[in-house]
């Protein structure tokens, strides 16, 4: 084994993973991998050259990838850029042409040389595993956001977060012995556990309440007064997860569990030591209040506290579900004052959300898009309520507006009485839209996020039923596909971001383009997910794309939308007019690297659906 770094390779430390990796991890590289010079336009590996069989790394020079199935160039790859990652480790051809464009000098490792420094080097492996989650986690470490202050935030691991090991006891234990040990350990909560300690439920100080109303003995067996939790999550999860699934669930604590082996307990005040943010009591005060003024005041104070948790390292998939959450519930409260004291008990009514309100991804430049659907047996009476709702529906959107929701620009809102319908007519109007695809792709993709969020939930989910069983028709799907492909990552075939006359780039667009591919693939896949991550999770397994492939684009259009929450939070702060678009020279050299691996990966997405959609 070589007992320095070689010299000449001194510049690959300068990129991950080499940069990331020990001395003896980078001596056992140096021991593996062989020179090897390639004139400008030769072929270094291609389809037909099978099963993939080496890594490459290069050293000098550039190497151009190309599309075999366009043609065209797909990247540009430069000196620390190694290929071909996900063919050799799904033991498969490329899928691109990779000549070098200049003469190039690139390091070579064979399959079973790869497979030893993954196993031996934990940095290189979750690069090529993971390598965009890897960048991401560097570069949120880096971010001075990400620093908020000293110890804990809402994106530590719950490990991190448990504060103590859980008390316990088996199903049997009476009621008596269980208060005293309750009493003797100062705890408000016991878990019941197997003798393996696997969790079987829960009892606290409000199930003894419970107990004693109904006249348990103090000889009753806990596994009768114990209750089943709800929230269960792993060690790895954040506690922006934690915090979010108490909300959802009412709960008032996750059960940390490694399979259903117990692990800890982390309570609903743990995670108010880490956010300062109580969410029941912030929606308790929005429940209380019967003015738009008042709401308006609560939804500033809940946007600068969800703020501010961003800014200490929070994630972009936590914050835009928690400002889509308190979004529904500020809707729900408005359609309490508005709808449901409108005499209009004999109607069912669903408000939707579109778009990514319906997704649940909203930022703080997301504005309404949104929609009422009623029926009623009476048909006198319905022609009545096509007349008498949309009025009804523009004081709510109105008052949305006042509380920080921007009104739609284009008006697709339930105030329009175009988005005030029928269940029939909402059904004729998209179906008839899907029908005429090619004309209406641009738009189709924000009823296919169709979400109920008050009223009869049925009506909303036996519209979006019958919606993605048409939408999966391949004439469909195809418009969808061009549609999605209709964007241009900006990335020029040279590895530089392209921006317009202003220097900027549209965040947003290529935010877009995630969504717009994820609602195709998780519509291919049969999965009713709503939001971006879950819907490529559902994509892992079609034709050509690993979980890893997907993985890599959930991470890719997470890291865009903290890209964008990170712009407007800066733009708040300056007072400036919040928008989507960034001078790309002003990034660092970690988050503009990452922005680049973003935009392949876009690149690579669009070439997916253009083989399998054209």
């Amino acid at each position: 084994m070589p007992t320095s770094f070689p010299a000449d390779w001194q510049a690959l430390l300068q990129h991950e993973p080499f940069a990331a990796m020990t001395p003896e991890q980078r001596l056992l590289l140096a021991s593996h991998a062989r020179r090897q010079h390639y004139p400008r336009g030769s072929t270094l590996t291609n389809p037909q050259a099978g099963p993939a069989q080496q890594l490459f790394i290069v050293l000098e020079g550039q190497v151009l990838a190309e599309d075999i199935y366009s043609g065209q160039p797909f990247a540009m790859l430069g000196q620390g850029d190694m290929f071909p990652l996900g063919a050799l480790l799904s033991q498969r051809p490329v899928t691109n042409h990779y000549r070098a464009d200049s003469d190039c000098m690139v390091l070579q490792l064979s399959q079973a040389a790869f497979v030893t420094l993954c196993q031996q080097a934990s940095a290189f492996q979750l690069f090529c595993t993971r390598r965009l989650a890897n960048l991401l986690s560097r570069a949120r470490q880096q971010h001075p956001a990400a620093l908020g202050g000293q110890g804990l935030s809402l994106h530590t691991p719950l490990s991190a977060v448990i504060q103590r090991p859980p008390v316990t006891c088996r199903p049997e234990t009476p009621l008596r012995p269980l208060l005293q040990l309750m009493q003797q350990e100062s705890v408000g909560s016991v878990v019941v556990t197997s003798p393996e300690q696997r969790l079987l439920g829960l009892f606290t100080l409000r199930d003894l309440l419970a107990a004693h109303l109904a006249t348990h003995g103090d000889d009753t067996p806990v596994q009768q007064l114990m209750r089943q939790p709800s929230c269960i999550l792993p060690p790895s999860a954040l506690a922006s997860e934690a915090m979010l699934a108490l909300v959802q669930s009412g709960e008032r604590h996750v059960m940390v569990c490694e399979g259903m082996s117990l692990v800890g307990i982390v309570s609903e005040h743990d995670l108010y030591r880490l956010s300062r943010l109580d969410m029941k009591e912030m929606l308790q005060r929005l429940n209380r209040c019967d003015s738009t003024a008042a709401l308006s005041g609560v939804a500033a104070t809940f946007r600068r506290q969800v703020l501010a948790l961003f800014s200490q390292g929070m994630d972009a998939d936590a914050t835009t579900r928690l400002l889509s959450l308190f979004n529904d519930q500020l809707l729900t409260r408005l359609c309490q004052l508005h709808l449901a004291t409108a005499g209009l008990e004999e109607v069912e009514l669903c408000w939707v959300q579109l778009g990514s309100s319906g997704r649940q991804e909203n930022t703080l430049t997301s504005d309404q898009d949104s929609g009422l659907i009623f029926r009623c047996q009476d048909a006198g009476r319905q022609q009545q309520l096509a007349h008498q709702l949309p009025a009804i529906g523009q004081r709510i959107c109105s008052a949305l507006s006042a509380c920080g929701i921007p009104l739609c620009r284009n008006g697709l809102m339930a105030g329009n009485p175009s988005h005030c319908l029928s269940f029939d007519d909402w059904r004729d109007s998209l179906l008839d839209q899907l029908q005429a695809a090619p004309e209406h792709a641009a738009h189709l993709g924000l009823y296919l996020d169709l979400r109920p969020a008050w009223g009869q939930h049925g009506l909303a989910r036996e519209l979006a039923a019958q919606l993605g069983e048409h939408a999966r028709q391949p004439a469909v799907l195809s418009a969808l596909s061009r549609n999605a492909r209709h964007y241009q990552p900006p990335l020029g075939w040279s590895g530089r971001l392209q921006t317009d006359a202003d220097d900027q780039l549209d965040l947003k667009a290529a935010v877009d383009l995630f969504v717009d591919a994820a609602r195709i693939l998780a519509l291919m896949a049969g999965s009713a997910a709503s939001r971006t991550s879950d819907r490529f999770a559902a994509a892992a397994g079609l034709p050509g794309l690993t979980a890893t492939d997907c993985q890599s684009f959930a991470d890719s259009a997470r890291f865009l939308q903290e890209l964008r929450l990170r712009h407007q939070l800066a733009c708040q702060e300056a007072g400036a007019r919040l928008d989507n678009r960034i001078n790309p020279q002003q990034l660092g050299p970690l988050d503009a690297r990452i922005l680049k691996e973003t935009l392949r990966q876009g690149r690579k997405l669009q070439a997916w659906l253009a083989r399998h959609l054209p």
